[in-house]
Formats: C-alpha cells, structure tokens, sequence
C-alpha cells in the first residue's frame, strides 16, 4: 500500500492525505461526539420532564395537605364503609386500572388482605395505597417493593393491607 502511495503524483498524494484526514474526521465525530450530543439532549429532556414531575408532585402534596388541615377526604366514602378489604380493593383497584397487575390476592382474616403486584407502575402504586388509606381506612402494614429493571418506574410489590 505505502509502495502504491509513492507512485501516486504529488497532486494525487495530497487529495489522498486530504481524504483519508475528511474519512478519519467524520469517523471520529461518528463514534465519539455524535453519541455525546445525542445522550446530552436525551438527558436534558429527562432533567425536564422529572422536573415537571417533582413540581407536580410538590403542588399535589400541597393540595393534600390543605384538604388534610380542612378534615376533607380522610372519611370513607359510604358505598364502601361496611365493605370488606376485599370488596375495596376489587373496586378501587378496577376504577384505577390496577386491578390488571395484581398477580394473587390472600385474605389474612377478616381484616387484612396480602397482594402480589407485578410490573405495575411505581407512581400509580403510590397514588392508589394513598386513595385506600385515605378514602378507605386500608393502611398499608407491610410492603415489600422491588424494582423491575425490564421497565423505567415498573416495580414489583407484595403489600399487605389492613383495616
């Protein structure tokens, strides 16, 4: 190949040093400054969207806390006061759409139900144990939560529930 290269003209050596230089450059800006401008944009969009997120979550746990000072949404709804554990969360978990991730479902007595979730959303676990405890005097006794690495904000969670 260099033996090929000395025959070449000086004109020819010279595109030939400028392409080979234009084909390193753009190589070079393919495997190194490309993918860190695309992950730089990538994170700034999820430093955004979690900040929209947090402010939110910070407006909802504002609004939470004045009902909470008001004495608003800490008593039972009254087509649910004299229903089981069981009952409540068959309901409550079918209005939330969650009712498709629960996996098994035990009763422990007549006051206490253990739950098996699977992939469900961590968030939307959160926001529907808030409404059973608020709404539905369902307090949260144990919980056993694991992350899903399959999925961004999907866990899987054993919860037990007591009245």
């Amino acid at each position: 190949m260099l033996r090929r290269f000395n025959e070449l003209s000086p004109r020819e050596r010279l595109l030939s040093v400028g392409c080979s230089v234009i084909v390193l450059m753009y190589g070079a800006y393919l495997l190194f400054y490309q993918p860190l401008v695309t992950e730089s944009v990538l994170l700034q969009q999820k430093i955004r969207s979690q900040g929209q997120a947090l402010q939110h979550l910070q407006q909802v746990g504002a609004e939470v806390a004045a009902l909470r000072r008001q004495g608003l949404g800490t008593t039972p709804a009254p087509e649910m006061e004299n229903q089981s554990p069981m009952a409540v969360i068959d309901s409550s978990s079918q209005q939330l759409e969650i009712k498709l991730f629960i996996k098994r479902l035990q009763p422990e007595g007549a006051d206490k139900v253990t739950l098996w979730l699977e992939d469900v959303a961590f968030d939307k676990l959160v926001y529907w144990l808030a409404i059973l405890e608020d709404k539905h005097r369902l307090t949260v006794i144990q919980a056993d939560v694991d992350r899903q690495a399959a999925g961004e904000g999907l866990v899987n969670a054993k919860i037990l529930l007591g009245g």
